[in-house]
């Protein structure tokens, strides 16, 4: 199964991108986890002095990931003279990840990455937590709120990256500008970006332990911000947005657990998938699950990346055509007898009482609703839906 990705002339072999992280730390760490068969690997990221995480950084919560980390604790110097080197020995793309403090220092960073190797620019937009915990470490130092509403300032960064480097540079951009999402990428676009990723992380955000009262992240308020599976469906639908309005590589980040989530991506219209917090809760080998379950699916289904890619898209097309757009009036499912195992997860479920488990599902036509919540809860796929058809 051919998985391979081009991006402005570079070919990556397959299209899962592990996104930056602590599986970006340093050289070594890319060049190992580089062994588990992603298609490219993004640095932490790199800025122009290196920044100790506050502790502690990590936290599960249900059906996500918080974190507090900073950038790169090693500082661009090392990065540029030792750590990229060190990294193209894995024989992937090495994505820098760079956060200048204005227009100039980041172009000065990427032409300084492109001279020490890297393959790929990645300019990130905003991390929730940063300026908290910044100003805590640098008394004295000051860092406004960020512009959620004028990309203005992207626009500059970009323009002035895309002037000094030849390389393809990815926008990385926030979930918090999911209100405007098109703004921004209009403005990475018209600066001269080849690619965006949606999205980083959300936040900030806080989680408290019940047995101290302390909050789980460190820093002065333990705020920190969200990733992995509660971010997927806000990120899942910024991928829709994009590739309905422009026609430009997009990287759909963010909630990637399984090929699962993969494909749903792609049908959304991203061409390449970005994961993070999958390789920090189960190793790196996710990534290779990742990938080999999604040319698992594309085997089985008899179809392509291309043939997937954007099929969403299409999908919501056939609606606006057959008249689908608003179906208000209620279809009850249908119960397939031969898969139900009456396991009743449905019966509960059922907020209208229109559900009995006995032998199997029965389903009361009168009392539906056609909500098709049981359709979803069902684990054996055994309540068919009606709609879309």
């Amino acid at each position: 199964m051919d998985l391979t990705v081009q991006l402005k002339g570079l070919t990556l072999k397959n299209p899962l991108i592990v996104t930056a992280g602590e599986h970006g730390r340093d050289g070594e760490t890319i060049a190992k986890v580089a062994g588990f068969g992603p298609g490219a690997i993004t640095t932490k990221t790199i800025a122009g002095m290196a920044v100790p995480d506050p502790r502690p950084c990590y936290a599960t919560m249900r059906g996500g990931f918080m974190n507090c980390v900073m950038g790169a604790v090693i500082g661009a110097d090392q990065w540029f003279s030792r750590e990229i080197a060190i990294a193209k020995n894995g024989g992937v793309p090495v994505i820098a990840n760079l956060a200048g403090t204005n227009p100039a220092e980041a172009a000065d960073l990427a032409r300084r990455a492109e001279e020490a190797g890297a393959d790929i620019i990645e300019l990130p937009t905003h991390c929730p937590h940063f300026a908290e915990n910044l100003e805590a470490q640098f008394p004295g130092l000051q860092l406004p709120p960020p512009e959620i509403y004028d990309p203005e300032p992207l626009y500059q960064t970009v323009k002035a990256v895309r002037q000094a480097v030849s390389l393809p540079i990815i926008v990385k951009l926030s979930a918090i500008y999911h209100h405007a999402t098109l703004d921004w990428v209009k403005a990475g676009i018209d600066a001269g970006m080849d690619a965006v990723e949606v999205a980083d992380t959300l936040g900030p955000v806080m989680a408290i332990n019940i047995e101290t009262g302390q909050p789980k992240m460190g820093g002065p308020r333990g705020f920190g911000a969200i990733s992995g599976g509660a971010l997927k469906p806000l990120t899942l639908r910024m991928v829709f947005e994009i590739a309905q309005a422009y026609d430009i590589p997009v990287i759909g980040s963010g909630g990637i657990e399984s090929w699962r989530d993969a494909v749903e991506y792609f049908m959304a219209g991203a061409s390449m998938i970005g994961a993070c917090t999958a390789g920090h809760l189960r190793g790196p080998a996710a990534y290779r699950s990742i990938v080999d379950g999604l040319a698992k699916y594309l085997e089985s289904h008899h179809t392509t990346l291309a043939e997937i890619k954007g099929l969403t898209l299409r999908r919501v097309e056939e609606r606006k055509t057959k008249g689908w757009q608003e179906i208000t009036q209620p279809i009850p499912p249908t119960v397939i007898v031969e898969k139900c195992t009456a396991c009743k997860l449905c019966q509960p479920a059922c907020i209208y009482e229109a559900i009995k488990v006995e032998e199997t599902a029965v389903i009361d036509p009168v009392k539906c609703y056609g909500c098709n919540l049981c359709v979803d809860i069902c684990p054996q796929r055994a309540i068919e839906s009606p709609y879309y058809k």
